[in-house]
């Protein structure tokens, strides 16, 4: 028998405040409810599409340079790929239909992912070209977070409330701000951004970052775990993943940003 309740907010991750989804979360179904199984399958097909991208995306940004080219040793060359401006608008704009129509996730997600992929795998060419190596990195330390974040939530090591959720809410709102900021001087070239101190400035903020990211999953994690406990409809299955996929995506670049700073140290 199933019950109504209130999910916990996910403090982090648009794609669960909506009003709707929240209301879906806390509303049972008798025909056909979410399970832990089917947002896991969903969110693996999801990663699997996007990965299928980024190597497309990869492929479009490296062009390799044949040895006689580059007097007897190979090379490649970083250039922006056809359409990367194009698919980040488009990308952004499937983002905001999903959260506001969050019953398409099948589609607009799939459509997310396939366009974010194709940029996730341009800049990460990008950063392996100056370091090698470092996305391999980057995609195990996102496995091993998520991983961590899991084992953390499902001992309740680490419990989310309502008050961590808002608090790591507060805490990305200032983020945001700051990160707004920082755009601006570099509008402007304000030579503080090239300075030590600032790139130990951004190497904190960074750690915070991933911090807030893991924190944003255990969040995610409360509020699939209150939607398969309360018997919500199996639509939200699509939805979890698509929110699931995102926090993975900012958990990966951020981590990817913070081995680049350490590397440049």
């Amino acid at each position: 028998m199933t019950t109504t309740g209130t999910p916990i907010s996910d403090g982090g991750n648009p794609a669960f405040d909506r009003p709707e989804v929240q209301q879906a979360f806390a509303t049972p179904d008798t025909q056909s409810a979410m399970s832990v199984g089917g947002v896991t399958v969903k969110t693996l097909l999801f990663l699997t599409v996007l990965v299928l991208a980024g190597l497309f995306g990869w492929n479009a940004t490296v062009d390799p340079a044949s040895a006689d080219a580059v007097g007897g040793y190979g090379s490649v060359t970083i250039s922006v790929p056809p359409g990367f401006w194009l698919a980040s608008i488009a990308a952004f704009g499937a983002g905001i239909y999903t959260a506001m129509n969050p019953r398409s996730a099948m589609v607009s997600g799939l459509i997310y992912a396939l366009l974010e992929g194709y940029i996730l795998g341009s800049i990460s060419a990008m950063f392996d070209a100056q370091t090698e190596g470092i996305v391999g990195a980057a995609i195990l330390a996102t496995v091993c977070v998520f991983f961590v974040s899991l084992v953390l939530y499902a001992t309740r090591i680490v419990k989310p409330t309502a008050k961590m959720a808002f608090g790591v809410t507060a805490a990305l709102g200032g983020l945001a701000l700051l990160y707004f900021f920082v755009w601006i001087l570099a509008i402007f070239d304000v030579s503080f951004l090239y300075s030590e101190e600032f790139r130990t400035v951004g190497l904190i903020i960074t750690i915070i970052a991933v911090v807030l990211a893991a924190l944003t999953l255990t969040l995610n994690f409360a509020a699939i775990e209150s939607g398969v406990k309360t018997g919500a409809p199996k639509w939200l299955e699509w939805y979890s993943a698509y929110g699931l996929m995102v926090t993975l995506i900012w958990l990966y670049l951020t981590l990817l940003r913070l081995l680049a700073i350490l590397n440049r140290n």
